[in-house]
């Protein structure tokens, strides 16, 4: 299991049940993790940053009582930048996606996912990289497809010179746009996690890209994924 850096967390949901179900699955991960708030509300988020708690991992519900979980994000990315945040939803529209890939929140996972999702999401962004469950990154392509107008069904990878991405390069790029995270890949391709780190790193750099959501966006373009 890949270690991760001593990580101060806030859970921010008004659904009691699901943060228990939070605090048991990041109690039980083999890591340095530290839950130092709960918070049903927007407000109450609110009066723990102004106490001083300022996380560093956020795991926030998009519906809240008093206060949008996207309004809360958006503000956040201006005031705390240094906070990764991973937003749950038990709706997931296309709406939805562009708003949160605007903001360019870390991970963004369907609360109807399994809580071992929760663990691969944490362990994912806390690497540095970003997450998304299968079914967020099939709407992340739609979501593209429409602002661009590209036509659905396109299937065809025309290599360009400059960029010279690999075979292997690009089957990454296509596991990755499956949602799956670097250990998922390492096991389906049999090799470690550290080597398919190595290489989203070569291929952010070598196209020139921040992250996993502007490579997903550059894949759709490219015809390097396939969708239905």
């Amino acid at each position: 299991m890949n270690s991760l850096p001593p990580t101060s967390i806030v859970l921010v949901d008004d659904h009691a049940l699901y943060r228990i179900g939070l605090r048991t699955t990041i109690a039980a991960m083999e890591a340095p993790l530290s839950i130092i708030g709960e918070c049903a509300s927007g407000i109450e988020f609110s009066h723990l940053l102004q106490q001083g708690k300022v996380p560093d991992l956020l795991i926030l519900d998009i519906r809240l009582p008093d206060e949008s979980g996207i309004a809360i994000a958006r503000r956040l990315k201006q005031e705390y930048p240094q906070i990764k945040i991973i937003m749950l939803s038990s709706e997931v529209s296309s709406e939805t996606v562009s708003e949160l890939l605007e903001i360019d929140v870390e991970g963004y996972l369907s609360k109807l996912a399994q809580m071992s999702d929760i663990e691969k999401a944490i362990r994912c962004v806390l690497s540095g990289n970003h997450y998304y469950g299968q079914s967020v990154t099939k709407i992340m392509y739609d979501v593209y497809l429409s602002k661009t107008g590209i036509t659905a069904g396109r299937k065809t990878f025309t290599r360009k010179k400059e960029t010279a991405l690999t075979p292997r390069e690009i089957e990454i790029i296509q596991h990755l746009c499956d949602g799956l995270a670097a250990k998922e890949v390492g096991d389906k391709l049999n090799v470690s996690y550290r080597t398919i780190e190595t290489h989203r790193n070569n291929i952010l750099r070598k196209l020139g890209f921040n992250n996993t959501a502007e490579l997903i966006k550059y894949a759709v373009k490219q015809g390097i994924v396939e969708w239905n």
